[in-house]
């Protein structure tokens, strides 16, 4: 039966870094789909780096493959330079592109699954992410925001973000409760991404814990000794011109590419009351990349989405909105100056697969498509 497109069409979206795609995302999918009865499913996911300046375990293509052999209809990308922001950046960007996929509702997983308090954060005309940073420089703040230095997680901190992005748009928002913590380090059946890539990185079994197999995983740490060089040999001057170098982080950094030559050592020397761990790394990527603060303040208005795969309702449901949509299927045809951002970018993260020539003539390919 073919899929039409109306008003009475139930289109639900989930925005989702799948690093790697695991028991809880399929968990989440699950959920998703029996509180919506959707008719069809999006994803709009990160690609190969996520929000908090990780690279991907794994690259766009084989999420995407995972996401549709999982119960994703159509799975958009989010741009590198959109993703690698803060979480009001990386939430507005993204419901942005849900918005153009004409999805009605959206679905998040959080830690407190309290949407009316979620949404009463969401009205502060304060970037509540920025504040959590402040509190961490132990600034004082009246009593109703310091309760943010311990009631928030990660998860809360987007869906805040979601919400916010939400206003004045005629999608309807929907928690579902984190079924673990997103920190823990133990690896069971439905285990958190941080504790699958770190038992995957020690050379231990995780298929009980993702659906998936991972054969070739990427770490931060295998970039870094050509960040440490980036940093070694850039003056400060230069440095400065990176987007998101600010506050003096550029000292901090030159400062401790001298000293440590251990990835996690690096970090940890780093990180204090003033510099979160996230911040951090986005920055290192940005200088990874060397996108430039002038890169950022001339780039147009972006109103592209990226279709990285589909299945054969998702592909249905791409003819029927077109007209409406700017949709890209080729990398050729992203528009500049995106384009060559996006094509750094992925072509740094080539260098660290066995293959890199194979991976970037997949990137030049048209979208996955599931029969």
């Amino acid at each position: 039966m073919a899929l039409l497109y109306n008003n009475l069409m139930k289109v639900t979206g989930i925005i989702a870094e799948y690093n790697p795609f695991h028991n809880g995302h399929l968990y989440h999918l699950d959920k998703t789909k029996k509180i919506t009865e959707c008719d069809l499913l999006i994803a709009v996911i990160t690609g190969n780096y996520n929000q908090r300046g990780d690279l991907s375990i794994i690259n766009k293509f084989d999420k995407t493959s995972a996401a549709l052999d999982h119960g994703i209809d159509l799975v958009a990308e989010l741009p590198y330079i959109s993703t690698l922001q803060s979480a009001y950046v990386y939430g507005e960007k993204a419901v942005r592109i849900m918005d153009s996929l004409k999805i009605d509702t959206l679905v998040f997983g959080s830690e407190t699954n309290n949407l009316e308090v979620l949404k009463k954060y969401s009205q502060l005309e304060v970037d509540v992410t920025r504040l959590k940073e402040l509190l961490h420089d132990g600034n004082s703040y009246p009593r109703s925001y310091g309760l943010l230095s311990g009631s928030l997680y990660p998860n809360d901190m987007l869906a805040i973000a979601y919400l916010k992005a939400l206003k004045g748009k005629d999608i309807r928002p929907i928690s579902i409760q984190r079924t673990n913590d997103y920190l823990s380090e133990k690896l069971d059946v439905i285990s958190s991404a941080t504790a699958i890539r770190k038992a995957l990185s020690a050379g231990k079994d995780i298929s009980k814990a993702c659906p998936v197999s991972i054969t070739e995983p990427v770490y931060n740490k295998d970039l870094f000794p050509y960040i440490r060089q980036l940093l070694i040999t850039s003056s400060k001057n230069d440095l400065k011109q990176i987007f998101m170098v600010s506050e003096g982080i550029e000292n901090l950094l030159k400062d401790n590419a001298f000293k440590y030559d251990n990835y996690e050592d690096f970090i940890n020397a780093s990180v204090s009351r003033r510099y979160t761990r996230s911040r951090i790394q986005r920055v290192l990527m940005h200088i990874a990349n060397q996108i430039k603060k002038e890169d950022i303040s001339s780039l147009p208005d972006n109103d592209y989405v990226r279709i990285l795969g589909f299945n054969e309702k998702g592909q249905q449901y791409l003819k029927q909105i077109k007209e409406d949509v700017h949709i890209i299927t080729q990398f050729k045809n992203i528009p500049e100056p995106y384009k060559s951002m996006e094509w750094k970018a992925n072509c740094l993260y080539a260098t660290l697969l066995k293959d890199s020539n194979a991976y970037m003539k997949r990137e030049l390919q048209g979208p996955i498509i599931k029969k």
